[in-house]
């Protein structure tokens, strides 16, 4: 029926938009404001990252199969969510979103069911397919694959080199799914059983879903086509050709393909010569191809069009911090933290700067104002305890490092920062077991430092420290 079809196909582009809003709306709250900018707090399918990813592929494979691939989530900039938390919280914020859609169709289906409605009687098989639907998408986005939510969901939790890994992979992980359910029968089978078997326990007759689904087949084929159509005709009316160019940008830049982001913000650019998020996104893709100078010229286009810019003054220091012009990288990250005071990383950045200029006590403030919205950074608190011993507050710096060993108790220069206080206080043995610990973390960085270390002039005689430094 041609109604059932129209009803799961409307019903799933919906569900679509509010699992992506999921993870936009945590990823705002997280930190990632400038998904605002984006459009996609605004529920608009349109606004969305890749349309063709994240509305058509998703509804072609349900025509073709009833197998609901996810699209491809908004574009978050993941450098500006607070913690590790936050960035497993929006992967799983889709998911989640797809969960509460299908519990709200099932209290519907188990309510409505029962209503005398006899020319609506097609409504009830279409919504126990549609909730069978939202069930199966909600176990396949949960498989621990790269470019899905599940390993979204883990991946901060990874050591470094794994995560560098699997984002070179990422960009794969939706192909090899579609493998997986295509031609591994056993595993779409499993899949799909279980689906079966979640929506029975809410009260879904198994019947009842494969009635719905048998009416939906009967006009997908046809319904595909119209779909494609209207996509294509709303892409081309909808979008203004700067935002065509740049969202094409965006998706080069998902790619990693920056040389050819780079052609696409030029485009933009030339079409409309003062829209600073094309500006800032050209700056953030010479900044991953190293091409320091000209991001910085790009950063500075993004700032003069847009002077409450504070990603790009933020990223702008981060280019200006590379090439060593650290005073104007200290600008950059004030700007940045004047404008938007509860982003933790620039205050962090202002406060290493500060420390390169020996400015302990303004670094150390900075820090804390760091550490006020973040507390849970490792980092912040190993940079915090070498300001302080460098101002001699050995028992702060002591403290400060505890702090970061605590967060993370492989981070070396937490152990060494706590080896160098303890060394200036004249406490031997507590400065060598944590340079122990620190030459176990990395025994070449430790000889690196140790060996000239100022803060190990007094100790150098023991045989222990002779011995750990290879002398």
């Amino acid at each position: 029926m041609l109604q059932v079809a129209v009803f799961v196909c409307v019903g799933w582009l919906l569900s679509v938009c509010l699992h992506e809003f999921g993870h936009a709306i945590v990823a705002y709250w997280g930190g990632d404001t400038s998904v605002k900018d984006k459009g996609y707090l605004t529920l608009n399918p349109l606004k969305y990252t890749d349309f063709n990813l994240s509305l058509v592929m998703p509804l072609i494979f349900l025509l073709l199969g009833g197998i609901p691939l996810p699209g491809a989530a908004v574009y978050i900039d993941h450098r500006r969510l607070r913690s590790r938390w936050w960035k497993s919280a929006v992967s799983a914020a889709g998911p989640f979103a797809s969960i509460l859609v299908a519990v709200l169709l099932t209290i519907s289906f188990r309510f409505g069911s029962s209503l005398p409605l006899v020319e609506y009687r097609w409504i009830w098989p279409a919504l126990a397919f549609l909730i069978y639907l939202e069930v199966y998408v909600v176990i396949l986005n949960l498989l621990p694959i790269p470019g899905l939510d599940g390993y979204g969901i883990i991946d901060p939790w990874l050591p470094p080199e794994i995560q560098e890994r699997s984002r070179k992979f990422g960009q794969y992980g939706i192909f090899v799914l579609f493998v997986l359910l295509w031609f591994v029968e056993p595993f779409n089978r499993l899949l799909g059983e279980g689906a079966f078997s979640i929506s029975q326990m809410l009260g879904i007759p198994s019947q009842m879903v494969g009635m719905g689904y048998r009416l939906f087949n009967e006009w997908a084929k046809v319904l595909l086509v119209v779909a494609i159509v209207i996509a294509i005709a709303v892409r081309q009316l909808t979008k203004k050709p700067h935002e065509k160019w740049y969202e094409q940008g965006n998706g080069r830049i998902r790619g990693r393909k920056y040389e050819e982001a780079i052609a696409a913000f030029d485009q933009a650019i030339r079409v409309k010569s003062d829209f600073p998020e094309a500006w800032y996104m050209r700056g953030y893709a010479l900044l991953q191809l190293q091409r320091y100078e000209d991001a910085i010229a790009a950063y500075d286009k993004a700032v003069e069009i847009k002077p409450e810019y504070w990603e790009a003054w933020y990223d702008r220091g981060i280019a200006l911090e590379i090439v060593q012009r650290r005073e104007d990288a200290i600008y950059s990250y004030e700007k940045a933290a004047q404008i938007k005071p509860d982003f933790h990383l620039a205050w962090y950045k202002l406060g290493v700067q500060l420390n390169h200029f020996q400015r302990y006590e303004e670094a150390i403030a900075a820090y804390d104002k760091a550490i006020e919205i973040q507390p849970y950074d490792a980092n912040i608190w190993t940079d915090r305890s070498a300001a302080l011993g460098y101002l001699k507050r050995y028992d702060d710096a002591i403290a400060a490092g505890e702090k970061a060993i605590k967060i993370n108790p492989k981070l070396f220069f937490a152990w060494y920062n706590k080896a160098c206080a303890y060394a200036e206080l004249g406490n031997v043995e507590l400065a060598m077991e944590n340079l122990q610990m620190a030459a176990k973390l990395d025994a070449e960085k430790f000889k690196e430092n140790a060996k000239k270390d100022p803060s190990f002039d007094s100790i150098r005689h023991h045989q222990a420290f002779s011995k750990l430094i290879g002398e």
